[in-house]
């Protein structure tokens, strides 16, 4: 009873991995990185007006138990904390909105960019192996670039920070 308890698991994990999401007919792939907490399944889709996107991920932190998590953008890693970020761009700006997957935790955490609601284009970075994320956005339309530290735990708090 137990091997067939653990191959319905693996029969709709795969499953879960191979749900195509993003754009009808886009491309679709997986890549693994490596976390210190587990590797991570990423899946990829291919997105028209935009950069590829990762729309899920899975993971096992403990065997036969996989975890699998809806999320969206493009990843950035910080493989000691065993964390990955979120960011969604695309041709006319970036969405305020980052998502962060806390590996070691089993939780996402969504929080938004205290930054206007209109066309702006930032990148993501973690800074060192901490759980603070640097966001660099650039200056449009005359105005000087912004910088934003991010702190990760129960929730993303972010604050401006000086040059």
């Amino acid at each position: 009873m137990k091997s067939l308890g653990v191959l319905i698991l693996i029969l709709w994990s795969t499953s879960a991995l191979a749900k195509e999401c993003g754009e009808a007919g886009a491309k679709h792939w997986t890549t693994v990185v490596k976390t210190a907490a587990a590797p991570v399944t990423m899946r990829w889709t291919g997105v028209i007006e935009g950069h590829d996107s990762v729309c899920g991920i899975s993971f096992s932190r403990t065997p036969g138990r996989v975890q699998n998590r809806s999320v969206w953008g493009e990843p950035q890693v910080n493989a000691a904390q065993s964390l990955i970020a979120f960011s969604s761009c695309a041709d006319d700006g970036c969405d305020r909105s980052l998502v962060v997957a806390d590996i070691a935790q089993g939780t996402v955490v969504k929080g938004m960019l205290p930054l206007p609601d209109r066309q702006l284009y930032f990148s993501v970075a973690w800074s060192g192996s901490q759980r603070t994320l640097s966001v660099n956005v650039e200056g449009i339309q005359g105005q000087p670039p912004q910088h934003l530290t991010c702190s990760v735990s129960e929730r993303i708090v972010c604050a401006k920070r000086g040059l």
